[in-house]
């Protein structure tokens, strides 16, 4: 996985102008404003030292208005340019478009993945898609896929028992807080067509580096193609007679954090659930901190509340893996 952040130096957004116009003067200003006072210390510094100087040629300024007046209007002015740009790159951040001009999608966001979940489509089926880091391709699986040239509004939240989050897209220079129990909205217009990182940027625990995602913008014609389709995503075809547990395993992330062989990520592997019995990788799945392995330590795994038909569909995949 690059290093390098996809479509950063790009304006794919509508925010990028005005953000990085906002940023240029405000860099630009205050570069300045250090400049006019760190020069002249270093120059008086240097023309008024000791050797250069006599006691007796020193005398003492106790007022000059012009200076006065100037030290004091300058920084006034230059807090307004400041002040003027950042209010109105805000305003552009928190107007949000009406709902019914925009594709909304729900977001939740949790130790330590990302799940999206669209409107139901023509044929009534939901879209859901949980998109989080492969530690075997060491690149991120699935995405959040919208359309290009439309207003997105993101409805965010987390789980009441995890922690806070925060949905950052560098490219597109925003970013807001996910908050347990809380909704937030983000919203974004992507105007290039392209593949966008995705990060978190509230510290949110033990594997908070690798909890990415990516925004796959495309062309409202290949979106609407998707969108109406039964496809998990555009590049990935519909399975027929695919294991239910192994696409419960993928819905719930479950890969973030365990693999299906002994290497551990956050938790332990999960090769040694075909040797357990039936009660066992259930309580593993429902009350993860009634027996946590040596080595690992309790309250890092949340419980998922699942329906008793989806548990032993999963129980199976863990243990047979089909």
């Amino acid at each position: 996985m690059s290093n390098k952040l996809e479509g950063f130096s790009t304006n794919a957004s509508s925010f990028n102008e005005g953000m990085d116009t906002a940023f240029a003067i405000h860099f630009g200003l205050s570069t300045l404003l250090i400049l006019s006072v760190v020069g002249p210390m270093f120059y008086f510094a240097w023309k008024y030292r000791a050797d250069k100087v006599k006691n007796e040629d020193i005398g003492t300024m106790t007022h000059h208005t012009l200076l006065e007046v100037l030290w004091t209007a300058i920084p006034v002015g230059i807090m307004m340019v400041f002040f003027y740009y950042g209010n109105t790159t805000m305003e552009v951040f928190r107007t949000i478009p009406a709902e019914s001009q925009s594709l909304v999608i729900n977001v939740e966001g949790s130790k330590w993945k990302w799940k999206y979940e669209y409107a139901p489509n023509k044929e009534g089926h939901v879209h859901k898609i949980t998109s989080l880091f492969d530690q075997k391709t060491r690149d991120v699986k699935r995405a959040l896929y919208v359309p290009k040239d439309t207003n997105i509004i993101l409805k965010m939240t987390a789980p009441v028992n995890d922690v806070i989050h925060s949905y950052y897209i560098p490219a597109f220079r925003t970013k807001e807080d996910v908050v347990p129990g809380r909704v937030t909205k983000l919203w974004f217009n992507a105007g290039k067509v392209g593949t966008y990182d995705v990060e978190c940027a509230e510290y949110c625990g033990t594997a908070h580096s690798y909890m990415l995602s990516k925004i796959v913008v495309m062309e409202k014609a290949d979106y609407e193609a998707w969108f109406n389709s039964q496809k998990k995503t555009p590049t990935e075809e519909v399975e027929v007679g695919g294991s239910k547990g192994k696409a419960l395993y993928e819905d719930n992330g479950c890969a973030a954090c365990h693999s299906l062989d002994d290497t551990t990520i956050v938790g332990p592997g999960l090769k040694s659930m075909s040797t357990k019995d039936d009660a066992y990788v259930k309580d593993a799945i429902l009350n993860p901190d009634k027996d946590v392995p040596a080595g690992f330590v309790a309250g890092v795994m949340p419980p998922f509340a699942l329906p008793e038909a989806d548990v032993a569909e999963l129980v199976k995949y863990l243990k047979t893996g089909k």
